[in-house]
């Protein structure tokens, strides 16, 4: 489904080429030997790879998040074995990210092309993993794994969201609702379930990919639960309680997933 690390942005040489990015994690490397292999050099082979991932936060030296970024990317992937970098050069220069600094990825899928043809390898799809590196500051892994038990309640669920262009704002949002859920912000979590309710709606009007009467009665049902989601916060004169936020995610959750999959088919995934 999904594979999280932490790694920091470095400068690397491979080769005759510098590559701004971060090195991939060698348990990867060894899990995925059909692409990454002594005997398969990509520039002579002609073989290109690309990461589909997601970048969630960054965080400085001293481990502190700077900025959530919540980006998802295609980039290229450079190397020779065991060493391949994720190459990360347009983030760096469109947000000027300092070199040194640590990106939480989440990485969804590869993309392999030769010649005309284009394979998607799902990583670990029946799986989620975390792989806390040697290199990731304590105060780091101690910040990403307090998010991994929301990650795994998204699963697959997070992975077909994070696949349909258009859906990454709303990717951001169930997220946060999730983390704030099991932090025990449950006032917190559902105004981010409201707002992922919201962001479907809109696609909704904006899609065409509902037959007959169904994309009326979606539309009907996501203002409802709009309603009720919007009912059970302070400015509507009410608490939201554990039994609240809990409907408010699974009302997310499962709308969510169910579009997402109509989209990502709608889009040829």
């Amino acid at each position: 489904m999904v594979l999280v690390f932490v790694e920091k942005l470095k400068k690397h040489h491979i080769e005759t080429k510098e590559v701004i990015g971060v090195q991939l994690p060698l348990e990867l490397i060894l899990n995925y030997s059909s692409i990454f292999s002594p005997s398969i050099n990509f520039a002579i082979s002609g073989l290109d790879v690309y990461a589909n991932a997601y970048i969630y936060r960054i965080f400085n030296s001293e481990g502190d998040v700077v900025k959530e970024l919540n980006k998802v990317i295609v980039a290229p992937i450079t190397g020779v074995f065991p060493i391949y970098i994720l190459d990360l050069a347009e983030v760096h220069l469109s947000y000027g990210i300092p070199i040194g600094y640590f990106f939480e990825v989440l990485l969804i899928s590869l993309t392999v092309k030769i010649e005309s043809k284009s394979f998607e390898i799902p990583i670990y799809p029946d799986e989620f993993r975390y792989l806390e590196l040697s290199s990731t500051p304590s105060k780091v892994s101690t910040l990403v794994k307090s998010n991994v038990n929301v990650l795994k309640e998204l699963g697959s669920t997070y992975e077909v969201i994070l696949s349909v262009a258009g859906l990454q704002d709303i990717a951001a949002d169930l997220l946060e609702g999730l983390r704030r859920f099991y932090s025990s912000d449950y006032e917190g979590s559902i105004k981010f379930f409201r707002k992922v309710v919201e962001g479907l709606r809109n696609v909704v009007k904006e899609t065409d990919v509902f037959e007959g009467n169904r994309k009326e009665f979606l539309s009907e049902y996501l203002s409802k639960a709009y309603q009720l989601i919007s009912n059970f916060g302070e400015h509507a004169g009410t608490r939201g309680s554990l039994h609240e936020a809990r409907l408010s995610r699974d009302i997310a959750l499962s709308l969510s997933r169910y579009l997402a999959e109509y989209l990502r088919l709608k889009q040829g995934g």
